[in-house]
């Protein structure tokens, strides 16, 4: 199967590294050029849910979740187990089970032990959003802490290597509009630490990386949250 011996190859390229969040930054770079494809996943309300997993093409979710699960996983096998448990509450291949809200997708994986939201605390704020944008999931209430992209600096020490990253709709209908994953890199030569978006770029048509700053000033939003990788998972 070509998913198997792609995530072999990565696996392999990160074998040395025990932190996941180092695992993530190193995965996450070696995908980028690769192609965005929408709507990659398969299955419906009144459709048969498959487990999709391509390492070649993704969009925003499905490349956090790949990352995510190769980052935990030191096998071909453990990575199928995690990309399952991430996807799906209590890893369940059924569509009504499928994480679709982004806010769910982070509570699950955080009681799940994979993260840890760390959005709450300096800079941040409570918002509310009535999830209504799947007609045919019932809607409800969510309520989750955001930090504004003015107050960033402030909540900047929380944020580790490879941390998750959701940027906060202004949709009425919805929670977050996009996913990300987080690197730190050297900005300068006085050894100053810049923040990278790597990300599936529906606009880019690929995954890419690009200052989280520039992403940030191009796009409205209500804020962002964060959560760091947590080690562990598929073996």
């Amino acid at each position: 199967m070509r998913w198997a011996r792609d995530a072999r190859r990565l696996l392999d390229r990160v074998a040395f590294e025990r932190d996941a969040g180092a695992r993530a930054e190193r995965i996450a770079t070696a995908c980028l050029g690769l192609p965005y494809v929408s709507g990659p996943l398969r299955g419906g309300p009144e459709e048969e849910e498959q487990l999709v997993v391509d390492l070649r093409a993704f969009d925003c979710v499905t490349f956090v979740e790949s990352v995510l699960a190769l980052a935990r996983s030191r096998s071909v096998e453990g990575f199928l187990r995690e990309i399952r448990q991430t996807r799906y509450r209590d890893g369940c291949v059924d569509w009504s089970r499928r994480l679709h809200y982004f806010s769910d997708w982070m509570r699950s994986n955080e009681h799940r032990g994979a993260l840890r939201i760390r959005t709450r605390g300096r800079g941040s704020r409570s918002i509310e959003a009535r999830l209504a944008f799947i007609e045919a999931l019932p809607a409800h209430r969510v309520r989750f802490h955001v930090v504004p992209k003015s107050a960033l600096q402030l909540a900047r020490p929380r944020i580790s290597a490879g941390s998750v990253i959701a940027f906060a709709s202004l949709r009425s209908k919805l929670d977050f509009f996009h996913t990300g994953l987080l690197r730190i890199d050297r900005a300068d030569g006085r050894g100053a630490e810049g923040l990278t978006l790597v990300h599936a770029s529906r606009s880019a048509g690929e995954v890419r990386a690009e200052p989280l700053d520039a992403f940030l000033k191009r796009n409205r939003m209500r804020g962002i949250a964060f959560a760091s990788l947590l080690d562990g998972g598929g073996r």
